[in-house]
């Protein structure tokens, strides 16, 4: 039976690629891959499950980081190296085609939809970058790019292939409907973390400030507000409970930089990661008062007034280490700077201007 590797993310594109080879009984592996900033999607592992194919999460690190701090071709609008995303993800479709001895490798890439990977001379560029060659099919746009290899020797019908352009989603969820029985209709991805405007300016500060930063602080970027104090300490403070929740078990990570957690003890506020770069002196008391202020600086002063008494706050030195310690809006708490876009007017309750989905 001819087997196919696919990039397979869980979105409409990805469902309708699986349910095209499907239908040429063509045996489909589902490749979902996660990045420092995109962790597995469960949606993708429910799709797999529904259409029969099995799934094969793998997550790129340190050499994803690399990619990201000097792009052979550059970035979008923000911080979006996209094409060389895109030869890294179908390097490693062609290392699993290899690995489970299948035939090709298909996408679901649609000519003209993303403005900075699949215009046509950047299809043509991934192509012949990622060493797939005449092994790489994308059945959706197929019939608007040259036949390749498995066309050509009749393992994939030509005549059942597709030749849709363009960014206009109307066509592909109305053929996901009448013809591949793909309900409900995935909603479009908010975008790559990488293309937020207000994302990216959190990631090039990290890369200047350190080119080769660790996945822990990379994958710190994702959640909360980040503000420096100087440039050897910085503080991510939750804007929500779920953000919260991410920080703390962020802390607990043992592949963690050195690094502090303060969490409201006779109050509701956000919490409060202090992290240090590597050559950093053991945290003083200063820094930990720092901390204590910017907890008190983005807490409801209305509950803060409620306590009758000092604010306290729990210090974890380490994940097993907790002391309960007073804090104070003293302290120099101002002696920071906002690592957001301008456009994101950031308040102390958690506030934030909507934006518009980013994209590509």
């Amino acid at each position: 039976m001819t087997k196919a590797v696919v990039l397979f993310s869980g979105g409409l594109d990805s469902l309708l690629t699986v349910r095209i080879l499907q239908a040429q009984g063509i045996e489909v592996i589902g490749l979902h891959l996660a990045t420092p900033f995109q962790d597995p999607s469960p949606e993708a592992a429910q799709w797999a499950g529904k259409f029969g194919i099995e799934i094969v999460t793998r997550r790129f690190g340190r050499e994803y980081l690399d990619m990201i701090a000097n792009p052979r071709y550059g970035y979008g609008k923000a911080l979006n190296p996209c094409i060389d995303c895109r030869i890294m993800m179908l390097r490693a479709a062609a290392e699993l085609m290899s690995e489970r001895g299948a035939d090709f490798v298909a996408t679901g890439e649609v000519a003209g939809q993303r403005p900075n990977s699949q215009k046509l001379h950047q299809l043509n560029l991934i192509t012949r970058m990622s060493g797939l060659g005449g092994k790489l099919l994308r059945p959706l746009t197929a019939k608007t790019l040259p036949p390749t290899e498995m066309e050509n020797s009749g393992l994939v019908d030509r005549e059942k292939l597709f030749s849709y352009t363009g960014r206009s989603r109307t066509k592909l969820i109305r053929r996901a409907k009448a013809d591949f029985g793909i309900h409900p209709i995935p909603q479009p991805s908010t975008g790559c973390l990488l293309a937020e405007k207000s994302f990216a300016p959190r990631l090039r500060d990290l890369l200047k400030r350190n080119p080769h930063p660790t996945l822990w602080d990379a994958e710190a970027l994702r959640f909360g507000r980040h503000l420096w104090f100087d440039s050897r300490l910085k503080a991510v403070v939750s804007r929500r409970e779920a953000d919260g929740k991410q920080i703390v078990s962020h802390f607990h990570r043992s592949d963690r930089s050195p690094s502090i957690l303060l969490t409201p003890e006779n109050f509701m506020g956000p919490t409060v990661l202090l992290i240090a770069s590597p050559d950093t002196e053991p945290f003083t008391d200063e820094d930990v008062a720092l901390a204590g202020a910017l907890l008190l600086r983005f807490s409801n002063p209305a509950k803060i007034a409620r306590i009758g008494g000092p604010a306290e706050a729990n210090l974890f030195r380490a994940p097993d280490a907790r002391e309960v310690i007073q804090i104070s809006p003293s302290g120099e708490a101002g002696r920071f700077r906002l690592i957001e876009e301008a456009a994101c007017h950031c308040e102390p309750d958690g506030g934030a201007a909507e934006t518009d989905s980013p994209e590509e």
